[in-house]
């Protein structure tokens, strides 16, 4: 099974965007700050990264930047 980290601030839409992509099929994991989605991905290797470019903390860029 894939996994898909959900990156957003807005937990209505991240939970919309898990609930649909469980239903497809893959694990989800949601991070809500920048802080804790470099930790998760970093921790679990995620397959794809779903991410909001306007975070708290650490921009979605900078999280690109030092996932790359």
């Amino acid at each position: 099974m894939q996994t898909i980290l959900v990156v957003d601030k807005d937990k209505k839409v991240s939970q919309a965007l898990t609930h649909r992509l469980g239903k497809a099929g893959f694990k989800c994991l949601v991070a809500f700050s920048g802080e804790d989605a470099l930790r998760q991905a970093r921790a679990k290797k995620p397959d794809l990264v779903i991410l909001e470019l306007l975070l708290p903390g650490i921009s979605g860029l900078d999280i690109c930047k030092f996932l790359k």
